[in-house]
């Protein structure tokens, strides 16, 4: 029975405690006294309730299904997409949905895929049912796509409808960088931008501005570095951004890829004009270039030609307009500005004289809770308040940053007596409103009572003077008197220091440590050579990313499986031969490969099998060979390990 707890949250846990002992003490009451049918009744109740109660969170967690649409929300005219209904149970039926203004070039088609995780021990496996539409929008403009509706143990589960815009784009205006006669690739200057995108440009100080840099790509690039802006004048809270999906959007008549980089909430903490610096990236585009017209064989079997272009993007700078907070401020106002709520956690209405207790105060809502200050407590002249104890919980989101500040503070009353305690205020400004507003939470009386030994006892409410022999008799048990003649100390034992095994464990460590240092030494001069040190690894990532393309090979996934196989195979000798991308290209690959000693049919072979890879991206027809691409790499790669050795 203690076994089948686990699972259950705290509050079902005792709820279903209190049940079985309810159902225990039915159970033996009817075959001890042999009760009425009343009694009867009531353990049969309790029993089927404590069986809902196991069944119910299973039944629970087995209706859920997820059922999901992955749609672009704008394309371009002519341009072919995609649009899948992804969900993780098997429907007995599906219909899809009605297309309104567009072409259906194919679907729905079904695929399954699988993924196995291992957390802690524990294996999971997920599996994703997914219907494919392959679609084409021939007019400029917007069309609907109808709900979807799928069918999964007699429940009916849909996909809300959506509207996807069509957009005619504009003439990109290519320009050739450095002459498409030279061979050089070509990069309009509008195929990448980057922007940082603001929600407000004039704010109250202390109010958040958030701002967002999205890096737009119509082109395949990869990350180089990155250089963040120092937010001069502004507290920043960075917010989170990993997971976000990439996102289609139209900017300037054209067509993007956009991507999220950075995402900042800034509150200034001065007046006047603040400027958000610009944020720089250098990236490396990856642009497909007609390949030289040789022949037909050529043409078939030579692959895309691929040249990189090296950018450096650059944000503008921002102008953000502070304005100063309103005059006439109350004199409790610490700087708190958002919307917040204030809770009370009151003392004991009686307390004993002497001893503590404590006053909490919460405030919770938006804004700029990391800056709240702890309201000040008045307190009568006899009680003793120490320092507040803080805690808190952020949950940094894109509307702001929420959840709260709790302040607790001792407090030690020394006189006896009935006392009525100030109530607290907290003054915040609201800039929605444009005011200040005061909470103001009220304080219950209390009562001080004498502690068993008689003191705090008051006159008036004042604290009376003086000691009373009790109080002499504990001031002499806490102050003792200092003895001023010899100590008379004698030494017992034999000292470590300075004996045999004292310098014989002394040269063990510095042995040890001179040991250390040598080998930290050896260490980081081979971590130094970065040529040596990915030589090294080029090996073990090759095995991973071929493991990855086995996986998609067992899902049955063209796609992945073939960028998994040239990421090994690419990767694998650019970092073998310490080539870097902006050079590696197959004829340097072949020339690098011959200098090395490995013969020239070696090296054309691993040539064709990234042709073939490369090919098989954009042939679908001949993806049907992943068993033999898949094979012949993991062969060639284990080859030249073999020849360029370690």
């Amino acid at each position: 029975m203690k076994r089948s707890l686990h699972g259950l949250p705290n509050g079902r846990r005792e709820a279903f405690r209190r049940v079985y002992r309810g159902y225990t003490v039915g159970l033996v009451r009817l075959l001890r006294k042999r009760e009425s049918i009343r009694y009867m009744k009531k353990y049969i109740g309790n029993f089927l309730l404590l069986l809902a109660m196991l069944v119910a969170p299973a039944a629970v967690r087995a209706q859920q299904v997820a059922f999901e649409v992955d749609a672009p929300r704008v394309v371009g005219v002519g341009e072919i997409f995609r649009i899948e209904y992804v969900l993780d149970t098997k429907p007995q039926n599906f219909a899809g949905p009605q297309f309104e203004g567009v072409d259906v070039l194919a679907g729905p088609t079904l695929s399954t895929s699988r993924s196995v995780s291992v957390r802690n021990g524990n294996m999971s496996q997920e599996v994703r049912y997914t219907y494919t539409y392959v679609l084409q929008c021939n007019a400029e403009g917007e069309f609907k796509v109808s709900e979807a509706v799928a069918t999964v143990k007699g429940k009916s589960w849909t996909v809300a409808p959506f509207v996807i815009r069509a957009l005619r784009e504009q003439d990109s205006g290519r320009e050739a960088e450095g002459g498409q006669a030279s061979g050089h690739p070509t990069l309009a200057p509008d195929d990448i931008l980057l922007r940082a995108v603001v929600d407000r440009t004039e704010v109250y100080k202390g109010e958040p501005v958030r701002v967002t840099y999205k890096l737009y790509r119509r082109v395949p690039l990869n990350l180089e570095s990155a250089r963040f802006p120092t937010y001069n004048g502004f507290w920043a809270q960075q917010l989170n951004v990993d997971g976000q999906s990439p996102q289609r959007e139209a900017f300037g008549g054209k067509i993007y890829d956009t991507h999220v980089i950075r995402e900042d909430l800034l509150f200034p903490q001065q007046a006047g004009s603040l400027t958000v610096d610009p944020l720089e990236l250098s990236v490396v585009a990856q642009i497909m270039m007609e390949p030289r017209r040789q022949s037909v064989i050529d043409d078939f079997f030579g692959g895309p030609n691929v040249q990189e272009v090296r950018r450096n993007l650059s944000t503008k700078a921002v102008p953000i307009t502070v304005r100063e907070l309103p005059a006439g401020a109350p004199a409790d106002f610490s700087g708190a500005v958002g919307d917040f709520q204030m809770e009370l956690v009151a003392p004991p209405a009686e307390v004993v004289a002497n001893s503590a207790f404590t006053v909490g105060i919460k405030i919770s809502g938006s804004g700029n809770l990391p800056q709240v200050q702890a309201p000040k407590l008045s307190l009568p002249s006899s009680f003793e308040q120490y320092n507040v104890k803080t805690t808190e919980s952020f949950n940094h989101t894109a509307g702001g940053i929420y959840g709260y500040r709790q302040f607790e503070y001792p407090v030690i009353a020394r006189a006896a007596g009935d006392y009525d305690l100030a109530p607290i205020e907290f003054t915040y400004f609201n800039p929605r409103l444009g005011t200040y507003e005061t909470l103001s939470a009220r304080q219950p009386a209390m009562t001080v009572l004498p502690d068993e030994a008689g003191t705090g006892a008051t006159s008036g409410g004042t604290v009376l003077s003086g000691l009373s022999k009790e109080d002499i008799r504990i001031l002499g048990k806490d102050i003792r008197f200092i003895k001023l003649d010899a100590p008379h100390l004698h030494r017992k034992g034999r000292l470590f220091f300075g004996s045999l095994w004292y310098f014989l464990a002394l040269g063990v460590i510095c042995g040890v440590f001179v040991g250390l240092w040598a080998w930290l030494r050896r260490v980081v001069e081979e971590r130094r050579n970065s040529v040596l040190l990915k030589g090294k690894r080029a090996n073990k990532v090759a095995l991973l990313r071929f493991r990855a393309a086995e996986g998609h090979m067992k899902a049955d996934n063209p796609r992945g499986f073939y960028e998994e196989m040239l990421k090994a195979l690419w990767g694998y000798i650019g970092d073998k031969l310490n080539i870097p991308s902006s050079n590696l290209t197959k004829e340097n690959v072949r020339e690098e490969l011959v200098k090395r000693g490995v013969s020239a049919e070696v090296a054309q072979r691993y040539i064709d099998i990234i042709v073939e890879c490369e090919y098989a991206q954009y042939a679908p027809a001949a993806t049907g060979r992943m068993p033999e691409v898949y094979g012949a790499g993991v062969e060639i790669v284990s080859r030249l390990e073999g020849i360029i050795g370690k």
